[in-house]
C-alpha cells in the first residue's frame, strides 16, 4: 500500500488543474451534447444555476448534541472559506453544479499532523476515478492534465454524488443521461436561431413569365436583396418585366418546433426536479401556485441536496458525528414565507414558549434587547416562563377562597334610620 499518503498533507496540490477540457458526452438530434452546449439550453442554464445558488447562500452551522451551534475552525471551513483560494459560496456552487451536470462533485481533504480537517480543494471530475485494491478497498485515484496519477484514501475525500447512482457510489450526471432532451432543446435553438436570423423565413416567390438571362437574374437578385434584405424588408419594391410576386403561407403547424421548445422547458424541469415556474416557464402560474411551489422546491430537491451535503460532512469531516457533533444546513429563510406567514408562526412559537423574543429578532437579522432571552407562556397576557408557577398558585387560591358577604345587622339599620328622622325634623324646625 505504498501510494497511499505518507504523512497528513494535501496530496493533489500540483497536480490541480485548474480548467480542464470539458469531454463530449453524445450526439443527439445531430447536435453534440457536452457540458459547455447544454450550459446554453436557458432552461438548463436557470434550474442548474437556482439549485446551486439557493444551497450556496443557507447557513451550514456545526452544532453539538444539545443542538448549539459551535464556533470553529470547521464551522469556517463550511461557512466562511474553506480554502484560501475560494469563498464558501462559491465552493459550494461548484459542489453542486458540479454533481448535478457530471454526476459526481469531489473535493480533497487537507488535514493537519493531528488529522483535523484544515482546508478543502476542489477537483475536477473527469480525473477522478473510483478503484478497489485486491483486498476489495476502495481507493480515489486522481490524475489531472500533465500530472502523475495520486491515490487517496476515501476519508480524505469529499464526495457529492448525484442522486442517481448504479451502485451507490458513483452518481450519474444529467448532461450524460438527459442528452436526448438537452439535444432536442439544442436542435431546436439552432432551428429558432436559422429561421429568424435576417428573416430567414421566405415570405414569398418571384415569377417571371419568361425565362432570364445569367445577366438579368444576377441583377433582379441583387436588386432584391438591395431593397428588400436585412432590416430593409417589409419596404415598397418596384418589379419589371412582368415580374410578379407571390406570398408564401405557412401552416401554423409548420412552426410547431416552438411548443415543443415549450415542452422541453417541461422534460429538463423534470430532470432537475423543480416546477417550470423557476425556470421562469409562467404558462399556467398563478399567485396561488407560486407561493405553493416555493414549499414543493424547498422540500423535494434542496432538503435533499442539503441533507446530501450534510451527511457527508458529518462522516469525512466531523469523524462520523464524533462527540454528538453534526452539520445543518438551515433552510429557514427558504421555508419562512412571507410576512404574514412568518408573524403567524413566530405567535405561535412565543405563545408555547418554543422560542424567546431575541430567537426570533436573530431569526430576523435584528440585533438582540436586554431582558430579551425570557420564554413566554400565552395566558391572558404573555407571562415569563419562570413565573408561571405563581401565576397558576395565584389563580387556585382565588378561586378556591371562601366568599365573604356583607354583614347585614338590624342595629345598623335602626342608627341609619334615626339619623334620617333626626334630620328630618331639624329641617322642618328651621322652616
Amino acid at each position: 500500500m505504498g501510494f497511499w499518503k505518507n504523512i497528513f498533507s494535501r496530496s493533489t496540490k500540483d497536480n490541480r488543474d485548474v480548467d480542464r477540457p470539458k469531454r463530449p458526452f453524445s450526439f443527439r438530434a445531430n447536435t453534440l451534447v457536452n457540458e459547455d452546449n447544454a450550459m446554453q439550453v436557458a432552461a438548463f442554464n436557470r434550474g442548474l444555476i437556482y439549485i446551486s445558488s439557493q444551497i450556496a447562500k443557507l447557513p451550514w452551522d456545526v452544532k453539538d448534541a444539545d443542538n448549539k451551534i459551535i464556533q470553529g475552525p470547521i464551522s469556517n471551513l463550511l461557512n466562511l472559506a474553506p480554502n484560501e483560494e475560494m469563498n464558501a459560496f462559491r465552493f459550494r456552487l461548484f459542489l453542486v453544479q458540479q454533481a448535478i451536470i457530471n454526476g459526481n462533485s469531489y473535493a480533497e481533504i487537507e488535514r493537519n499532523t493531528v488529522g483535523a480537517p484544515i482546508a478543502l480543494w476542489p477537483l475536477s471530475s473527469s480525473g477522478m476515478e473510483l478503484l478497489r485494491t485486491q483486498s476489495g478497498k476502495l481507493v480515489y485515484k486522481y490524475q489531472a492534465d500533465q500530472g502523475d496519477a495520486v491515490y487517496l484514501h476515501p476519508r480524505d475525500v469529499f464526495h457529492l454524488p448525484n442522486f442517481h447512482t448504479r451502485d451507490g457510489l458513483v452518481g450519474q450526471g444529467i448532461v450524460a443521461y438527459g442528452k436526448d432532451v438537452l439535444g432536442i432543446q439544442i436542435a431546436a435553438d439552432n432551428m429558432a436561431s436559422g429561421i429568424f436570423h435576417n428573416s430567414g423565413i421566405p415570405s414569398g416567390v418571384l415569377k417571371h413569365p419568361g425565362r432570364l438571362s445569367d445577366e438579368a437574374y444576377k441583377r433582379l437578385k441583387d436588386s432584391w436583396a438591395e431593397q428588400q434584405g436585412g432590416k430593409r424588408s417589409g419596404s415598397t419594391s418596384v418589379l419589371e418585366e412582368g415580374i410578379t410576386y407571390e406570398p408564401i403561407n405557412f401552416e401554423p403547424e409548420a412552426l410547431q418546433f416552438l411548443q415543443s421548445r415549450q415542452f422541453g422547458v417541461l422534460e429538463i424541469a423534470r430532470f432537475l426536479g423543480v416546477p417550470p415556474t423557476k425556470l421562469f416557464d409562467v404558462t399556467a402560474a398563478t399567485y396561488s401556485n407560486v407561493e405553493n411551489s416555493n414549499l414543493e422546491v424547498a422540500t423535494d430537491t434542496l432538503d435533499s441536496w442539503a441533507t446530501n451535503l450534510e451527511m457527508e460532512a458529518d462522516v469525512k469531516i466531523l469523524n462520523n458525528r464524533y462527540g454528538g457533533r453534526f452539520t445543518d444546513i438551515d433552510l429557514y429563510s427558504i421555508f419562512r414565507g412571507d410576512m404574514q406567514t412568518r408573524s403567524n408562526y413566530f405567535k405561535a412559537m412565543i405563545g408555547i414558549g418554543a422560542m424567546t423574543p431575541n430567537q426570533i429578532r436573530a431569526r430576523e437579522g435584528l440585533p438582540p434587547y436586554v431582558e430579551g432571552d425570557d420564554y413566554y407562556i400565552a395566558t391572558n397576557n404573555l407571562t415569563p416562563v419562570d413565573r408561571i408557577t405563581d401565576l397558576i398558585d395565584a389563580d387556585i387560591t382565588q378561586k378556591t377562597k371562601p366568599q365573604s358577604t356583607p354583614e347585614a345587622t338590624p342595629k345598623k339599620e335602626a342608627d341609619a334610620n334615626a339619623a334620617l328622622t333626626e334630620a328630618a325634623i331639624t329641617y322642618l324646625t328651621k322652616k
